[in-house]
């Protein structure tokens, strides 16, 4: 069976491999390395070009890569449009039109592949205006759009999405905000949707059992052996709701909690807006209770984990899934998290999931005491293998491989 899994976006053109980031090029990429060995089916990634990641894409013998590599007058276009949006039209978000041309160019591309390739089934990660490659093409085959977000345009394609074999989604949350009316594809049936939850690299965040390797890590970021780490891993804008976690820690009165936050440094900010006014002056008021580690590559990502007694990720927004919880989960940290879009279908029971009401920086704070106090192993063995059960590497090729053939969860 060939399969071409199409891979665009307008916001810099993340290539497969992931060598340049980004969370959906990461998880097809976890499906490229998996079925690389596997050898499920005949897969083809049709991914804009990069210099790193066809280099990386060696590592990867049996799997086929298309390139698209638009012309330089394609990055002139795209610069220039950047430019004039971020210029005179500042009330819209510019980094939307960062690569405007490049996916236009890489639609057409697409159409191409599709009628010269002959696939048994296409795949199209993400991208609402990539409707228009099927459109174009006349493809006339099975064909799957994989949501990772709640689609806020159609791109006047709106019988590409519902004559679609079926719509992947990230959680049963996507899926039924698809099959609302008010929904730009909407509504999708329920029998034409299907839940593919994703994953992480359960050999990557996995738990560390030594003490001494714990607290080498903990000094790296001057963090005694009594002190007690929340640890926040996440961007720092107001939906992941890292101010309900500075609030809560200041809320508890306890100078031996210290807040690791992984993510952008805060230290002579060139503040912006209300909100980073508002973190700069909870971190200034916390001293030396807060420690911003600045960026940190995914692969030292697990031990920040591994050295927090809690992790805190109270999203403030309706999150689609929250692979952060369950990157904690996995190396055997507690997780305090928010009721919000699908993450509650991720966390299930093993982790504290708090409404976002008035009560929520009162709740944290009493749950993290109560998790400083009490260790449940027992439970937090459970929830590690929780992880590598449902979110691991193998169970996502099993479980796409299982939507696009013979059906999905519903």
């Amino acid at each position: 069976m060939k399969v071409g899994i199409f891979l665009a976006d307008s916001n810099g053109g993340y290539p497969v491999p992931a060598a340049r980031g980004g969370a959906v090029p990461a998880l097809v990429e976890h499906l490229v390395k998996e079925n690389n060995d596997k050898q499920l089916f005949d897969m083809n990634i049709i991914s804009i070009y990069d210099k790193k990641a066809e280099k990386m894409a060696k590592r990867y013998p049996n799997i086929h890569f298309i390139w698209i590599k638009p012309p330089k007058i394609i990055s002139f276009f795209d610069k220039l449009c950047f430019d004039l949006i971020r210029t005179f039209f500042k009330k819209k978000k510019a980094v939307s039109y960062k690569s405007l041309f490049s996916l236009l160019y890489s639609i057409a591309a697409s159409s191409r592949i599709i009628k010269k390739q002959h696939y048994d089934k296409v795949v199209i990660e993400n991208n609402i205006p990539m409707a228009w490659a099927i459109r174009l093409s006349h493809y006339t085959g099975e064909y799957y759009y994989h949501f990772h977000n709640i689609p806020r345009i159609n791109a006047k394609c709106k019988e590409v999405f519902q004559n679609a074999t079926a719509i992947l989604c990230v959680s049963r949350y996507v899926a039924k905000q698809i099959g609302m009316k008010d929904n730009p594809i909407g509504p999708i049936r329920k029998t034409k949707t299907r839940v593919l939850y994703n994953c992480i690299d359960t050999k990557l965040f996995t738990p560390l059992a030594d003490e001494k390797k714990k607290q080498k890590i903990r000094e790296k970021y001057g963090i005694s052996k009594e002190d007690q780490v929340v640890c926040f891993v996440g961007r720092l804008s107001e939906e992941k709701g890292i101010d309900k976690v500075l609030e809560a820690v200041k809320q508890a009165q306890n100078q031996k909690i210290k807040v690791l936050i992984v993510g952008s440094y805060m230290h002579n900010i060139n503040v912006k807006d209300e909100y980073q006014v508002k973190l700069h002056h909870l971190s200034e008021s916390m001293k030396d209770q807060v420690i911003f580690t600045g960026y940190i590559d995914q692969n030292e990502i697990p031990t920040i984990y591994q050295i927090a007694d809690v992790a805190i990720l109270p999203s403030m927004w309706d999150e689609p899934a929250g692979l952060t919880m369950v990157e904690a989960m996995a190396c055997g940290t507690p997780v305090i998290t928010t009721a919000s879009g699908g993450i509650p279908e991720y966390m299930k029971e093993h982790a504290i999931v708090l409404k976002r009401d008035e009560n929520l920086v009162r709740n944290i704070c009493q749950e993290m005491k109560h998790i400083f106090e009490v260790t449940d192993a027992e439970k937090l063995e459970n929830s590690v293998e929780y992880v590598r059960e449902n979110f691991s590497t193998k169970t996502y090729l099993e479980n796409f491989h299982h939507a696009i053939t013979e059906g999905g969860k519903q």
